[in-house]
This record gives C-alpha cells, structure tokens and sequence, in this order.
C-alpha cells in the first residue's frame, strides 16, 4: 500500500506527541509521590544525630567549674654564685586552686603562696570570670597545703572519693592553670600508688599520674572519670637540670590527706594534732653542717625547751633513726604520737649529747 509524504509525517506526530504525553505523565507521578508537603522545605538528605557525651566530657562538665586560677606577689630568696651574698626578689606566682566548700574556702598548694609579700596581692578567678582577694586560712609545709577564703557564696564546689580505693591504670583528669594561661584539661592514667617522694625539703607520699601537668597546674584537681576528686596536683619529674627528657610523671596529693588537712587549717590554722619536738630548725643546714640539722628557734614550754635543748644544737639522731636533713627529722616525727618521748642526739660547742624528749601537740606549722 502506498503512503504519500503526508501521511508519513502525520504518523510520525501522532507517534512523537503520544510519546511526551507518556513521558509527562510517568514524570508528573513522580513528582506528585515525591514532593513534600505544604510548607516544608528540604536542605538535603543528610541525617544528623546527637553526638553523645564520652565520660570525659562528663567529668569535666562536673568538675571544671570548681577549679580556680590564683596569682599572688611572692619574695624569693636569691644568691650569686661569685660572692656568698644572698638576697631577695619579688616576683607573681601563678597557680591553681579547688573550691571546697559553697561558702568560698579554696584548698591550694602552700608553695603557691610561699614567700607572700602582701595578703591583698592574692587574687583568685573563679569560672565565670569573676575575680576575688583572698584571705590565708592557714597553711602546712609538711604536707603542701594552703585554704584561702574569698567571700562568695552558692558557689561550685568539688566532691571528693575516698583516695584509698584508687586502682592502678584508673582513668584520671588534671584541671588546673598551665603556665598561668587559664584553667584547662588533661587526661591520663594512674601511674602509682603511695609513691614516696623528696620535695620541698619533706618526704611526701603521693599519687602518680601520667596526665601532662606544667608549672600552674599546682593546687589545682586531679579527678576521677566521675569527676569526683582524688588528688591535689602539686609537682611533677622536671628535665630542667638535667639532659635526660622527662615526661609523663607528675605528682598529687591524696584526697584523704587533703581532707584532713583542710578541715585542721580551717579549724585552727595550723595542723592541731601533730607530735612536735616544738622547735624550728634551718631547712638548708646541710649548707653549714656536713650532717644533722641546725635548731633555729624553740618553743617556750615544749618538749625541747624543757629536756634543755638550745639554739644552734646540731640534732643527729632521733631514736634510732640517723637525722640529715630537715626531710628526715619530719619523717621520724610524722611517726611518732603526742606523749611519746624520744631519744635526741645532738652537738653541742662539738661535743655529742642526749636529750629525752616528750612529744607535744603542734602550735605552728
């Protein structure tokens, strides 16, 4: 059959216009299915979700808000090496501090504030960024440990965990003031337990951590993974004289000993319940002495001062116990009770006496 031009191209349009019609109508059902309803508006097809909170970020929301940045103006002795002269300089001193109580008390280091030259030079930022002065409680060398007091209330405050049932590669958190740059974070493990160390010129048993602490960080928190409190930073292994790198080994003072210290510094501004021989003695005497230490004071009606011992007596030996350095005498006595008496060696004018000394309570730090 034949088919002229015409009816080819009129085939061909009908074809063409029944393909698009098909095609529209394929389209059109597709967008009716798919389109949103009135109203909304869709961005893109990502799906967000919550992130949630690791256990660290939940022991610092706890915890940081109970650490405090102090700076004071303290006087450092100093000495040339080309003259035997000493002197003094004045310089500030940046540390850390945890609130322990709502009420404004503020447990720190005692060698943050050592060589204080003025109680208002003391200022402490809290975390909201409001600064305050700051009254010293008390404070106690043997054991690091300072209270200040600012007048503030219904703040922050830090819970503490019984230290003694910390396990060795517990998770902990450093929160503390670096270098004096404002309050930050560290993490790290518990290296040791009841490590003994020579600090300060005293025998200290303390907390090993690996979590980075710097200059700063002392008298801030180390925290558990609840954030509960465990420890007092207050030092850490330095490198500085020395050509061997040391990382990873600081140092902080158990909860439990800092409960007891602080509740006996507000409550009396020294440690009450301590047996003392009652004197002072020279903490560089091994600069003057070859052995012993130098009694620089007693205590009128202590121990000392009634067994007869005197100013500038070179104390040997307590007990049994051979006494070289301040840090040996504070050992011997830290074992000792109020009422015991102990038998004191000393020189005297050169020549070797011994005393019988009856243990009192402390009446100064």
């Amino acid at each position: 059959m034949k088919m002229n031009f015409k009816h080819i191209l009129v085939i061909f349009l009908v074809a063409l216009l029944g393909s698009g019609l098909g095609t529209f109508g394929v389209m059109s059902y597709y967008n009716r299915s798919n389109t949103p309803s009135s109203g909304t508006v869709v961005v893109n097809e990502v799906e967000y979700t919550n992130v949630e909170k690791s256990d660290f970020t939940k022991a610092i929301e706890k915890a940081y808000n109970t650490v405090v940045e102090i700076k004071c103006t303290v006087e450092t002795s100093t000495s040339s090496s080309y003259f035997f002269f000493g002197g003094t300089t004045t310089s500030t001193s940046a540390g850390s501090g945890v609130i322990f109580s709502s009420d404004g008390y503020i447990v720190t280091n005692a060698h943050v504030i050592e060589g204080l030259t003025d109680e208002k030079s003391i200022e402490v930022k809290a975390y909201n960024g409001e600064t305050y002065g700051a009254k010293v409680i008390g404070y106690d060398s043997r054991t690091d440990l300072a209270v200040l007091k600012i007048d503030a209330n219904n703040l922050p405050y830090a819970s503490f965990v019984d230290s003694s049932s910390l396990m060795l590669g517990q998770d902990v958190i450093a929160i503390g003031n670096p270098l004096g740059l404002g309050i930050s974070c560290s993490n790290g493990i518990v290296s040791a337990l009841e490590k003994e160390i020579y600090i300060n010129d005293v025998y200290m048993t303390v907390i090993q951590t690996n979590a980075a602490v710097n200059a700063g960080n002392s008298g801030g928190g180390l925290f558990d993974i609840d954030g509960n409190l465990v420890g007092i930073v207050n030092a850490k292994k330095s490198s500085q004289m020395s050509t061997t790198s040391i990382e990873g080994m600081g140092y902080a003072i158990p909860s439990n000993t800092v409960i007891n210290i602080v509740n006996e510094l507000i409550a009396n501004g020294y440690v009450k319940d301590r047996a003392s021989l009652g004197i002072r003695v020279a903490k560089n005497s091994s600069y003057y002495v070859t052995s012993g230490v130098i009694v620089t004071g007693i205590t009128e009606g202590s121990g000392a001062d009634k067994a007869g011992m005197e100013v500038n007596d070179i104390i040997t030996k307590v007990d049994d116990t051979q006494i070289n350095s301040y840090a040996d005498l504070s050992k011997v006595l830290d074992s000792k009770n109020i009422g015991d008496t102990v038998t004191v060696t000393l020189l005297r004018n050169d020549k070797e006496i011994t005393l019988n000394v009856t243990l009192q309570a402390a009446t100064m730090n």
